[in-house]
């Protein structure tokens, strides 16, 4: 392999990295991570390495440089998890693969939470739930919008035994490191609430999404875990690709953002659609491309 056969978007991503002082298994992960093969994953970061490493910057990545790293394609998605078996052993949990969709790339995981473990979540939200908000693309503030309608809160990275117990199994499950996850957020949907069709991504091209993107790089991949069964309504769909995902307790449905050429992704459109009867609990994990962690004040 010579570093010149690799696609323009790949080439010019591993540059940003490379020279934002990002080490070789950081690279390899985020490559591995985002569906590439384990060896082309190596060859093509040693490549990038013996190119731009004796230029690259051991300094913390700083908000232009992030939205630059946002704006290259990032490694497609398309191959996670193809070489498991039907269910994965974590360190304290058998999780089933229930179905996956290729493009996008959508898996439906069985049994990743046990039923204690949701309702404990469920009882630790109730007494700090707020309204949610969105982040505003203009601006990069947190904004309540219309157009999400549920409550929510969240829960730090070990902000306690469960929380650390939960985010190491995500870890192990999706082959990331703990750090590249932001703090699980907890959503709670009454009848007729509803969070209408967005992406989890952010476009880089809004001036809003500056700070957000130098917090971690851009967002890879959502994880959906369902902490109760809804009497009716409240499914996660993906209009662009006619799918709807039932919520189950226990159960959590992940998607990745990439289009095989490395591109966002934008079949993952997706929303939850709204309660019809009985009340809906969520817990969302979202992946980043790196580290996650807050700006300075």
């Amino acid at each position: 392999m010579q570093f010149e056969s690799l696609t323009a978007d790949l080439k010019a991503w591993l540059k940003t990295s490379v020279e934002g002082g990002h080490g070789r298994d950081a690279l390899i992960q985020s490559m591995r991570t985002a569906g590439y093969q384990a060896e082309f994953a190596r060859q093509a970061v040693e490549l990038a390495l013996a190119r731009f490493a004796a230029t690259a910057a051991p300094a913390p990545v700083a908000v232009g440089e992030a939205v630059a790293a946002a704006t290259t394609a990032m490694p497609s998605a398309s191959e996670l998890l193809t070489e498991t078996p039907n269910a994965i052993e974590t360190s304290d949990r058998r999780i089933d693969i229930l179905f996956v969709l290729n493009a996008p790339r959508v898996i439906l995981f069985g049994n990743l939470l046990a039923p204690e473990e949701c309702d404990q979540m469920i009882e630790l939200s109730r007494r700090k739930l707020a309204r949610s908000t969105v982040v505003n693309a203009a601006t990069g503030a947190y904004d309540v919008h219309p157009d999400r309608t549920s409550s929510g809160t969240h829960f730090e990275r070990g902000e306690n035994e469960l929380i650390v117990r939960i985010e190491r199994r995500i870890a192990e499950l999706v082959d990331l490191p703990l750090e590249n996850g932001e703090p699980i957020q907890v959503l709670h949907y009454t009848p007729g609430a509803e969070y209408k069709p967005h992406w989890d991504y952010f476009d880089p091209a809004l001036p809003g999404n500056e700070k957000v993107l130098a917090m971690g790089g851009q967002r890879v991949a959502t994880l959906v875990m369902y902490l109760n069964d809804v009497e009716s309504g409240g499914s996660t769909v993906f209009p662009e690709v006619g799918l709807d995902v039932l919520p189950r307790k226990g159960n959590a449905v992940y998607f990745a953002y990439a289009t095989e050429d490395g591109q966002l992704d934008r079949r993952t459109l997706h929303g939850g659609s709204p309660v019809i009867a009985g009340e809906k609990w969520i817990a969302t994990k979202w992946l980043r491309q790196r580290e996650y962690r807050a700006l300075p004040a």
